[in-house]
């Protein structure tokens, strides 16, 4: 979903819902998460909801996932080390 948003274009819900070939209530809980997560921002016309994506949420979600993977890979790096230590 993050996707079909990442052309810059606001999308409805149905336009979405289209092209996943998912049911609406889907789509919708879908996009709830999305919008909680603050990676996407809705506006109202009239009845139609449209989504558009957040760029500042995904930079941030981006910087989350990064400084995690470095923690983790730094950890199994250190885990490596001791259990080659240790067979020695």
């Amino acid at each position: 979903m993050i996707h079909a948003l990442a052309t810059g274009e606001a999308r409805s819900a149905g336009e979405l819902g289209k092209q996943f070939r998912s049911a609406q209530p889907t789509i919708s809980r879908h996009l709830k998460v999305l919008e909680r997560a603050k990676l996407i921002e809705r506006s109202v016309e009239g009845r139609v909801h449209r989504f558009r994506l957040r760029q500042s949420g995904l930079q941030e979600a981006g910087d989350w996932i990064t400084r995690h993977q470095r923690f983790w890979t730094g950890a199994v790096d250190q885990l490596d080390q001791l259990l080659k230590d240790t067979a020695r």
